[in-house]
Order: C-alpha cells, then structure tokens, then sequence
C-alpha cells in the first residue's frame, strides 16, 4: 500500500487532471501537455499511474466514484417515480451547464478505441446506472424492460445534449421517463402528469 502522501499526492495530480481531461479530451491531451500543466516530473507520473492510459482509467474511477455518490445523495429519502424522475432533473440541470461536453466515460471509450481497461471502467459505470434504475423500478410488470428503457432514455439525453442541446434532449427524457413509468405503474410523485 502506498503511504498517505503518496496516495494525497496522486489524488492531487488526478484532482489537476481531470477538468483537462474533460475539456480537451484524453486523447488531445499528452504526456507533455500533462507534465507541464501539472509541474512535475515524467517519472512522478509513471511512478503514479505507469503510462497515460493508467491515469485516464483513475481519472474515469475518480469520476465514477463522484457521480455515483452524487445520485445516491440526489435520490436519498425518495422512492419509485419520484427518486427517477430527481435524476432527469438533474441531468437537465447538467446539460444546461456551458461546460457540458457530454458523458465522459463515452468519450474516453470514443478517443481509446483500442484500450480493454478504459473500457472496462466504463461498462463499470454504466452497469452502475443500470442497477440503480433498477433498484428504484419497483419490482412487477416489466421492471427489467422498463430499468434498460430508463438508462437507454439517459445515455440518449447525454449523446443528445452534446449535439442539439437547442431541443432540451434532457427535459424530453425526462417527459418519456414519467410516461415510461405511468404505462408501467409506477405512479408520479403528486402533481406531476
């Protein structure tokens, strides 16, 4: 195990690279680029990761590990329609932001075309989506169906959003999660259609 500066330090070096690697890309972004931008030594980086295709796999980790705490917050306390329909919510409010270019994990996959680890971690992501739409689908009429519909309706908004966020991919999904949900009898939270 590495000793706590260590793992403080790498922490930092992936708190530094990870706005980069979302604005720019992770393929865009080099080695050099990375050592410059980060002030520090090619080796340090080596020592930390052991190549780029290391510290974007701990980049997406990072990520992951953020945005799965996110939604557990966002749907703490809530069930059923009310606890889906907080996390479209939130993708609205995502997409809307100026900085949005869209699922970071699809990215990485897209500009690694040829790396199993990268996507792996990916998988891992969107595996995690499918369990938790699937936690929150009650158990009955079509519930494996309607948890695959409901994450297909959120990868869509964020591919969607990237290239006509004009159309509000976002607020359409989340208008096809609610009726998704009614047709499958999971009732709205009170004053939704």
């Amino acid at each position: 195990m590495l000793p706590s500066i260590q793992l403080s330090f790498r922490a930092k070096i992936l708190d530094a690279i990870s706005d980069l690697f979302y604005r720019r890309g992770t393929y865009l972004v080099g080695i050099d680029e990375i050592v410059r931008e980060l002030k520090i030594a090619r080796a340090t980086l080596y020592r930390h990761f052991g190549g780029k295709e290391g510290l974007v796999v701990a980049y997406l980790k990072q990520r992951h590990t953020s945005v799965s705490g996110q939604m557990e917050t966002l749907i703490s306390g809530k069930r059923g329609a009310a606890a889906i329909l907080s996390i479209f919510d939130s993708l609205s409010d995502k997409t809307r932001n100026e900085a949005f270019r869209g699922c970071a994990f699809l990215i990485a996959v897209t500009e690694n075309p040829g790396s199993s680890a990268i996507r792996d971690v990916a998988c891992e992501h969107k595996a995690f989506l499918r369990e938790l739409f699937g936690r929150l689908v009650p158990l009955g009429f079509a519930h494996d169906d309607l948890s695959e519909q409901l994450l297909l309706l959120y990868e869509g908004a964020l591919a969607g959003s990237v290239l006509r966020p004009e159309a509000r991919p976002a607020d359409v999904a989340r208008k096809t999660a609610a009726a998704l949900l009614q047709a499958g009898g999971v009732n709205a939270p009170e004053g939704e259609p």
